[in-house]
């Protein structure tokens, strides 16, 4: 049930930190600018500190700089504000996130001998470290991204959640090392130059993988990473998580949804505590729905949040969300997009990203987060991850003739295949390569990245460059499916869909949580043997969770296809042309895209091609976002 003191001091927010080398002070300017450039994820508090002896207690030493931006959740007192000093000063911490656990560890670190002065799960975090070191990350649950200034050792300490559900964005070169939770804050006030590698990934993906940044010089730390800085440039980075194991257990389909329905209601009861209206995006899917039949187990004043289109090209999911959100009580609310409302708010989400993505889930989540500000619900519940938990993409099965044949073929085979007879061109390398068949089955285009590069050998050298050195490499004898979801889970997952979704909520000062990729319940399903998830070859996905739905949720959402908060796209282009086309041709001046081949969009019978759409929407969206952070 409720509990006003669960989660006291949540620090929603925005951080930022520079540590030079060499003994160079910071410039309050420079640490200033970063973190109001993050103004918008906390607008309930900011501060900076600076190190040197006579501008403040961080350091003595004058090279180092944290800043915050904070939305308060809970306790609203100064006292949990941050940067956050330990009782002796020497750890300083700025945190975004939420751990599930912490006050277990709380107790546990009292009982050692600790000491605390507020109730925040900040502070945990801090004396955590003191007492366990860089091994507390172990022992957390939940999402994060922090960095911790040791006065004893001179050095930064960060680290970013195993999911990557929060993100943390840095620079370094010889002079300095800078952090901050949004790549745009970290080339704040200049007119940054672009990542040609990172470019190319984006219309190859239509979202930026991995450790790569849009912005040249800057990068992402990992998911389930840390990173030490000490203050003469020394760096180490290294992951601290482990994957889940999979396919280890022999269990029952009935045992297995008990089972998992039992992490998962712990999970979405950790998730709704807050002294602010909680909310939670309702769409008519298996995802959003199995969060709210949870969550009115533990509330009876839970918002619910459905959007629409007006145009009728999809089917329209709000009667299902409608009615279920009558049958579990929920305060429910919904709109319905007016096709003449679409491209302002599509820029006005392009604009909000750090960092370009081409999905047209922006648009809806957008709107919904805007809602959900609109009415003062400062936290919302999204289903984002339960395809990556529960095996719910048709691209894990035979969905079409196609794909049945690509899962009849023998994964060794297919290998040998894409060495040999299809060792050109794209086809090839998702024979080669499961990561890139998951990459390329999601979007993107191999033509418009082929452009970018010198011709089909270029693409050919790129796609070995992606899969070798970029993308995670595979487990030796990890079952088909769990590879496929093992690839989404640490690429697709952080770098597309949570990365949308935390910009975008946070660009209405909305804190986004993600209960179905609680860690514990990550593990529990990917220990299950593969069948209990998908039948490959029958096109049944997501058979576990269908299971556990059965009874709670709509008989409709049994028979409805997969759409979840989408849009869409080709009518959009079709009824929008000169505008599409009128932004789109802005880009024939920049340098990095003189490859791309604009005019070919806009010849007779073009939209003929399948990919055109996809195609003309990601320069599109490339094309709003090159205008709003990086023109100059």
């Amino acid at each position: 049930m409720y509990d006003q003191n669960r989660f006291q001091g949540i620090a929603m927010c925005g951080i930022s930190g520079i540590l030079n080398f060499g003994g160079q002070p910071v410039a309050p300017r420079d640490i200033g600018a970063m973190t109001d450039a993050l103004a918008h994820r906390g607008r309930d508090n900011a501060a900076v500190v600076l190190g040197g002896a006579e501008r403040g207690r961080l350091s003595t030493y004058p090279g180092v700089a944290l800043g915050h931006r904070r939305l308060s959740v809970i306790d609203l007192a100064p006292h949990s504000a941050q940067p956050m000093a330990s009782e002796d000063e020497r750890n300083w911490i700025v945190y975004n996130g939420e751990l599930y656990n912490y006050r277990e560890l709380r107790r546990e670190l009292m009982g050692l001998g600790y000491a605390f002065g507020t109730e925040s799960d900040t502070e945990v975090v801090l004396v955590a470290y003191q007492a366990w070191g860089e091994a507390c990350l172990a022992r957390f649950n939940g999402m994060f991204a922090f960095a911790i200034w040791s006065e004893a050792s001179q050095s930064l300490f960060c680290a970013r959640d195993p999911i990557g559900i929060k993100p943390f964005y840095f620079t370094r070169d010889e002079q300095s090392f800078k952090f901050a939770s949004e790549a745009r804050a970290l080339v704040a006030g200049k007119t940054p130059a672009l990542d040609s590698q990172s470019v190319t990934c984006y219309f190859l993906s239509m979202y930026v993988p991995r450790e790569l940044s849009i912005f040249a010089g800057v990068r992402k730390l990992l998911p389930g990473h840390c990173m030490r800085v000490e203050r003469s440039g020394k760096t180490e980075i290294r992951s601290y998580w482990s994957l889940p194991a999979t396919g280890t257990r022999n269990i029952s389909a009935e045992d297995a949804a008990v089972e998992l329905q039992s992490i998962l209601d712990k999970a979405v009861a950790a998730q709704l505590q807050s002294d602010v209206p909680v909310g939670a995006l309702l769409s008519g899917g298996f995802d959003s729905g199995m969060i709210v039949a949870s969550a009115a187990q533990h509330t009876q004043s839970l918002h619910t949040y459905s959007v629409g289109f007006d145009d009728g090209r999809q089917f329209n999911e709000l009667p299902i969300a409608k009615a279920l959100a009558a049958r579990y009580g929920t305060i429910h609310h919904e709109r319905v997009i007016r096709s003449d409302e679409v491209m302002d708010m599509l820029d006005k989400a392009i604009a909000c990203m750090s960092e370009p993505i081409a999905d047209s889930a922006m648009v809806p989540t957008y709107c919904l987060s805007q809602m959900a500000a609109e009415d003062g619900v400062k936290v919302l519940l999204s289903g984002t991850g339960g395809d990556e938990v529960f095996g719910g993409y048709s691209r894990y099965v035979g969905a079409s003739r196609q794909r049945r044949l690509f899962y009849c073929v023998p994964r060794s085979i297919r290998h040998a295949l894409g060495r040999t007879l299809f060792r050109d061109g794209p086809l090839g390398a998702r024979l080669r390569h499961p990561a890139l068949d998951m990459m390329l089955y999601t979007g993107g285009s191999p033509k418009l990245a082929g452009q970018l590069l010198s011709g089909r050998g270029g693409l050919n050298v790129f796609f070995e460059t992606l899969a070798q050195d970029i993308f995670p490499p595979p487990i030796a004898g990890t079952p088909g499916l769990y590879e496929n979801m093992l690839f989404d889970l640490q690429v697709y997952l952080p770098d597309e869909l949570l990365t949308l979704l935390d910009q975008l909520t946070m660009a209405h000062t909305v804190e986004g949580r993600v209960p179905l990729l609680d860690i514990d319940l990550i593990a529990a399903s990917y220990s299950l043997p593969p069948a209990l998830h998908v039948s490959q070859h029958q096109a049944e996905t997501r058979k576990l969770m269908r299971r556990m739905a059965r009874g709670k949720l709509d008989e409709r959402t049994f028979s409805a296809r997969k759409q979840g908060f989408s849009g869409p796209m080709r009518y959009w282009i079709e009824s929008n042309r000169y505008r599409f086309r009128e932004r789109i041709m802005t880009m024939e001046n920049v340098d990095m895209l003189n490859g791309i081949r604009f005019d070919h969009l806009w010849q007779t019978g073009a939209e003929q091609d399948p990919y055109w759409a996809g195609e003309v929407f990601s320069l599109y969206c490339f094309a709003t976002w090159y205008q709003a952070h990086a023109a100059g």
